[in-house]
């Protein structure tokens, strides 16, 4: 066993990886970068739960589209940002209407008993809206995203078109924050790419 370690560390003098602290965990830019984009979140919040105090302590779409969008180079988040934010308005285009059509059409059913299907009709019916008007837009890889924005509109709690708006202005605002700390506080242009090998062709 002694031996054995001897000669990993006359092998790997900066230990495995060539690190100096083979097993210590690496805190590198873009993970600093996440904690600052949660806690910028978390900040930014706050104030909105002093108009609505019913609003959930922490901002989990903001977190969760601030995390997504700290990406591995600043192009990335702003290319994709961009198309994530109009994905998200146009399901909030679609969203606000729809609840409309649902709260006219349960007024109109006269009865609890209807509710459910009322609900998944607008839902399904949304959901193909705003899957065909993603595509017809040009936004065809986040037309999945759209789709689920729609879907998370459709079913926030108290008062639909309150909530179903500040849904929609959480992912917008993780977007920006995620924007704000990767492209202009700490922009990267990502890894240069791997020399090519000559030999290979």
């Amino acid at each position: 066993m002694l031996s054995i370690h001897k000669n990993y560390k006359e092998d790997h003098p900066k230990g495995e990886h060539g690190h100096p602290h083979p097993h210590m965990p690496h805190v590198g830019m873009r993970k600093v970068k996440s904690i600052l984009a949660l806690l910028a979140a978390f900040l930014i919040w706050q104030p909105f739960r002093l108009l609505y105090p019913d609003l959930e302590v922490h901002p989990i779409f903001i977190y969760i589209y601030a995390l997504l969008e700290i990406r591995d180079n600043s192009a990335k988040t702003v290319n994709f940002g961009k198309v994530r934010i109009k994905a998200t308005i146009l399901a909030l285009a679609l969203g606000l209407p729809a609840l409309a059509l649902r709260d006219e059409l349960l007024a109109l059913s006269g009865g609890a008993v209807w509710e459910p299907f009322v609900e998944i009709a607008v839902l399904l019916l949304g959901v193909l809206l705003t899957l065909i008007a993603s595509e017809k837009l040009g936004y065809q890889e986040f037309c999945g995203f759209a789709a689920v924005v729609f879907i998370i509109l459709m079913i926030s709690d108290g008062n639909r078109y309150v909530y179903a708006t500040l849904r929609a202005l959480q992912t917008i605002l993780g977007v920006f924050i995620a924007w704000v700390i990767n492209v202009r506080l700490f922009p990267y242009p990502g890894k240069p790419a791997a020399p090519s090998d000559p030999g290979k062709n």
